[in-house]
């Protein structure tokens, strides 16, 4: 179950089926740069928010394993919205209500370790940590491939996103996604490409997850079916 997480907490492709071309290309991705700090944190830190969100959720309730995007609110809080992944291949289209004025982090391909976790994922040091997320990614992913569009623009660059987070912890749930017994992991670090997307405007707007790589045996699809609403 942690490799399969491992493989799937990863996906992203962003896009709008809906729009035509031309009206995608006289437009721009409303992707905030690698480099900025949005909302007052690196790309590294909000990173790091997303795993803890997505880890410290018990898997009753955790959106991995949303089928229909009801669960899309589950512990939602601060200025950027959290995508979750999916827990198998193929197609799944969720509908989901966002607050206006709210950055969307989506986690693209990414890897995750800790001082909790048995082998391969697991560091007892920082610099243990950080080589445990870069190796782990690459044996993962280094033959898969990935691409992001927001509103069917595509992002440009998408090496540029990728990014290691500072140090965190994180505490599991007893009903946890690792099916791991509940405890606290004091040291972690994931390494990963992820972007925040802009604030979207009131309305509707779709996202769509898509990532091809062998260690899937297939592709998967998310479709996210989002109504943006003012507060």
């Amino acid at each position: 179950m942690r490799k399969l997480l491992v493989v799937l907490a990863a996906v992203t492709l962003i896009g709008a089926s809906s729009l035509a071309p031309s009206a995608a290309s006289a437009r721009q991705p409303h992707v905030f740069p690698p480099t900025a700090h949005a909302f007052g944190a690196s790309l590294g830190e909000w990173q790091a928010r997303w795993f803890t969100w997505f880890i410290e959720t018990p898997a009753s309730t955790n959106p991995l394993f949303d089928e229909t995007g009801a669960l899309c609110g589950t512990n939602q809080s601060g200025p950027v919205w959290f995508l979750a992944p999916v827990a198998h291949p193929g197609l799944t289209t969720r509908a989901c209500t966002v607050p206006a004025g709210k950055g969307i982090f989506v986690l693209g391909l990414g890897n995750e370790c800790s001082n909790i976790e048995p082998p391969p994922f697991f560091g007892a040091t920082e610099a243990e940590l950080r080589a445990c997320a870069a190796d782990g990614l690459e044996a993962f992913f280094g033959d898969a491939t990935q691409s992001i569009s927001v509103d069917g623009i595509e992002v440009a660059g998408l090496d540029r996103y990728r990014t290691q987070t500072p140090l965190f912890s994180y505490t599991l749930p007893p009903d946890n996604v690792y099916g791991l017994p509940a405890v606290t992991a004091t040291k972690a670090i994931s390494d990963g490409t992820g972007l925040i997307v802009q604030p979207l405007r009131i309305g509707e707007h779709q996202i769509v997850v898509h990532l091809e790589a062998p260690a899937l045996g297939g592709t998967i699809e998310i479709i996210y079916n989002l109504t943006v609403v003012a507060g």
